[in-house]
C-alpha cells in the first residue's frame, strides 16, 4: 500500500471532479485542527472506478452527514487479497464508528 493521502474535502463536487480510478483503502471522517483525519468509516475499493466510485456511492446514499473529509492509501502493486487484509487491519486498529463488520 502506498503512503496515506489526505484529508480532502468530502462532497460530490470534489469527488466527481477527482480524475482518478485508483484502488485501495479509503477513510471517511472529519479533519482535525492539526490536519489529521478522525476516521468514521474505512472501506476498500478494488473494482472498476476505484475509490472515486465508492465515495460517490456513499455520497448518493446520503449517509454520515457529520463526515466532511476523506483520505486513502492507494493499492500500488498490492493485489486484492492484500487490500482486503489491510482494510481489516485498519478497521481493527481504528474501530471507526460506522463500520459494522470486521471489528
Amino acid at each position: 500500500m502506498e503512503q496515506f493521502k489526505g484529508p480532502y474535502t468530502y462532497n460530490e463536487k470534489i469527488v466527481e471532479d477527482w480524475d482518478s480510478n485508483v484502488t485501495g483503502v479509503y477513510y471517511i471522517g472529519v479533519k482535525t485542527p492539526d490536519n489529521q483525519l478522525r476516521i468514521f468509516y474505512i472501506g476498500k475499493a478494488v473494482g472498476i472506478g476505484g475509490i472515486r466510485k465508492r465515495l460517490l456511492e456513499h455520497l448518493a446514499e446520503r449517509k454520515w452527514s457529520d463526515a466532511t473529509h476523506f483520505g486513502f492509501h492507494a493499492s500500488g502493486n498490492s493485489n486484492v487479497s492484500e487490500v482486503e487484509e489491510f482494510e481489516k487491519e485498519e478497521i481493527k486498529k481504528y474501530k471507526p464508528k460506522y463500520n459494522t463488520q470486521g471489528i
